[in-house]
């Protein structure tokens, strides 16, 4: 009979909060921001102290543990916290409460870059800027090969996103992802997505696991919006322990999964850019997060929460109710972030008060009992999987059918009633068995994981190792230190999804980049906004020169400008392809060559759209433009950009361009838009308002070219 043990008793425990606050961003350097937040750690506990700018009061918070990120030379705001301080304070506790056998739920909340990724994930190729998730890990794996015995370890892994409420598989080829997302399902151990599993034998295949995911986010994120990443990032950890007895009678089993949550940023609707209504994106962000809210007020007042109400809520649930739950609350030092940094900490107040009882998953089986129950389950399984078949295969004849073979006396009008519900409900048919067919293969997924031995697990991460390596649309899998050739490099907004996608160019070849074309293939393939079938040419000459060639009406920028010929590319130089492929040239051994744009840090991501605003802004010079008037200005020309890539995609006649415009409130910028001669000025607002409907729009026209390819 099987027996759990273990549980903390009593009325359970207080969920741990931790507060994080970075140094100044660029953003906040170029604002001449103050800093706002000061720190002190007790002996038990910490206090966080936020001076309101406008008054100069100050309001303090108590929490378990505040990190003071800032600067290491400012000891009267409080003591320094490195990546290993968190990692100690947090990052050890989650591993032994998760070898325990206990339910592990930790995530990063607040604003966006307010450095919640930095603490989950760090830098790569960073060893002292590792975060908690490639720290704990590292030292999972550790304490898996420090243990003598003869006890059987398995560990998986999960990474999914999830992106406007629809749960998408990261560790998936993106061509494969069901139009409509994962959908959660109930098991005995709470809902969860029938997604791809990586076995895991060692911290590099977890590594590998979370290397992909990257750019699998980065090529996806690139197609849509350079800044439109914001998604919640969940990896999940599997871990079981088995070990016999010394009599080979019983197996002592230890499970637990470990929820590591980077959240999408919270954002208030009145944040410069999401004035009027808030983009999809960012509404789907906060009913979540809204949702997550909701559920911890629930608990704290011991009532039933309504997980439902959402998808991350809905996949946390396990964890949220039975398990140890941490969170790092992120924020930003600066006076201009301080409405955004109040709104962090008093969501950490709430949650603190949050009780969550917690057992630890430790069975005890007889031997023979586990087996019977492992072909009991193969079972079950195959009957739900034969039932379904049986569903998708489409045995049964529609009524619609025979009825419309003998309506030969109906009128014409019923005829044609008879026609159109028949092709909606052919049209439901093929919907329904594409849902059928993505059941069976996860009831199929779960199925073969019951009966899988360890030969089999590492066959399949084999498998997975091939497919990762073929849907990176011409990337290489390789990093960029490991790169002898030329190459280009992805920039990105995001530091975690940065420089995570390599093009190289090998001598003495011809690389054709552009849209997927099944005549004439691409070598690299891009389908973002912007790009055109035979986008353009990179050529890496026998000689050692590169070169690229902009194709006829493709939008190809080499440092900010469109290029018009054939063009050499020099290291560090800044290439765009498109409205949001930004990429750096590199070539290694040719830093110093004449012409080589040297300098230490290389180019971002923001040294390239500067480069680009700075060009197009240029006929906008009006002396009373105020920082925040500029950045306003920036903003707009991206977007604008944006727009018109949509209208020329879709072959629609307008034109849209940023307009400085005098209004009572004094200068403002409107957006001009141009339909068969006739200009009318949109506020700022609307035309925010409508961009992710003609997003929506564009989202459609390539689905459907995809299909048709």
């Amino acid at each position: 009979m099987s027996a759990a043990t273990g549980g903390n008793g009593g009325g359970g425990e207080n969920v741990k909060i931790a507060v994080r606050v970075r140094c100044f961003n660029q953003r906040e350097l170029d604002a001449h921001a103050e800093r706002v937040v000061r720190m002190e750690n007790h002996v038990k506990g910490s206090k966080t102290w936020v001076k309101d700018p406008n008054t100069g009061s100050e309001r303090d918070f108590n929490y378990d543990h505040s990190f003071q990120s800032f600067s290491p030379d400012q000891h009267d705001i409080g003591e320094y916290a490195s990546q290993d301080t968190v990692f100690q304070a947090l990052g050890m506790p989650v591993l032994n409460a998760a070898l325990a056998g206990m339910n592990i739920c930790l995530f990063a909340y607040g604003q966006t870059g307010s450095g919640k990724s930095f603490s989950m994930l760090g830098k790569l190729n960073s060893p002292d800027q590792e975060g908690i998730i490639p720290r704990v890990c590292k030292e999972l794996f550790h304490r898996i090969g420090s243990e003598g015995g003869d006890a059987k370890y398995t560990v998986d892994m999960q990474i999914i996103e999830i992106y406007c409420e629809q749960v998408n598989d990261l560790l998936a080829n993106r061509k494969d992802w069901p139009a409509k997302g994962h959908k959660p399902v109930m098991t005995k151990d709470g809902y969860v997505v029938e997604t791809t599993k990586r076995p895991c034998f060692k911290f590099e295949d977890i590594d590998g696991a979370m290397r992909f995911a990257d750019k699998n986010r980065s090529i996806g994120a690139h197609a849509l919006n350079p800044e439109s990443s914001r998604a919640h990032t969940i990896y999940q950890i599997n871990y079981q322990r088995s070990e016999k007895s010394a009599d080979k009678k019983n197996v002592t089993t230890v499970s637990s999964r470990i929820n590591l949550i980077d959240l999408a940023g919270s954002e208030r609707t009145e944040s410069a850019g999401t004035s009027g209504q808030m983009l999809k994106e960012g509404n789907a962000i906060n009913l979540s997060l809204t949702a997550l809210g909701a559920c911890i007020k629930a608990l704290s007042e011991e009532k039933k929460p309504n997980f439902r109400d959402s998808k991350l809520t809905l996949l946390l649930q396990s964890s949220m109710t039975n398990g140890l739950v941490i969170m790092i609350a992120a924020i930003s030092p600066a006076s201009i972030c301080y409405a955004e940094t109040m709104s962090t900490l008093r969501f950490a107040d709430r949650l603190k008060t949050v009780r969550i009882k917690a057992q630890a998953n430790v069975t005890v089986d007889p031997v023979e009992e586990i087996r019977k129950q492992m072909e009991d389950m193969r079972q079950r399984m195959q009957a739900e999987i034969d039932a379904l078949r049986d569903q998708a295969s489409g045995k049964a004849v529609s009524a619609l059918e025979d009825e419309l073979r003998h309506a030969k006396d109906q009128s014409k009008e019923e005829q044609e009633a008879l026609k159109q519900q028949l092709e909606w409900e052919r049209s439901s048919a093929q919907r329904l068995q594409q849902e059928l067919k993505q059941r069976i293969a996860e009831v199929e997924a779960r199925a073969a994981g019951v009966a899988e031995s360890e030969e089999d697990r590492r066959r399949r991460a084999v498998e997975q190792d091939q497919l990762w390596r073929s849907a990176l649309g011409g990337a290489s899998w390789t990093s960029e230190g490991e790169q002898s050739e030329p190459h280009l490099l992805n920039l990105h907004e995001d530091s975690r999804l940065a420089e995570t996608l390599v093009y190289s160019i090998p001598r003495g070849k011809v690389l054709k980049v552009g849209r997927a074309d099944s005549k004439s293939p691409p070598d690299i393939e891009f389908n973002g906004l912007g790009i055109t079938k035979g986008h353009c040419v990179l050529e890496h000459t026998p000689s050692g020169e590169v070169y690229i060639t902009s194709g006829t009406n493709s939008r190809t920028l080499v440092n900010g400008e469109q290029i018009r010929s054939r063009t050499r590319l020099f290291h560090n130089f800044r290439v765009w392809l498109g409205n949001n492929y930004a990429f750096r040239f590199c070539f290694p051994g040719r830093e110093a060559e004449p012409g080589a744009h040297a300098g230490h840090p290389p180019p971002d991501y923001a040294m390239a759209q500067k480069e680009v605003t700075r060009k197009e802004s240029e006929g906008f010079s009006d002396p009373r433009l105020t920082p925040v008037l500029s950045q306003r200005l920036t903003e707009a020309l991206n977007k604008v950009n944006q727009a018109n890539v949509i209208a020329k995609d879709l072959e629609r006649p307008v034109r849209f361009a940023p307009k400085l415009t005098d209004s009572p409130e004094g200068l403002t910028i409107g957006i001009a838009m141009t339909c068969a001669g006739v200009v009318l000025l949109w506020p700022w607002e609307k035309f925010v308002a409508r961009l992710p409907y003609m997003v929506e729009c564009w989202q459609d026209w390539q689905r459907a070219l995809e299909q048709h390819a």
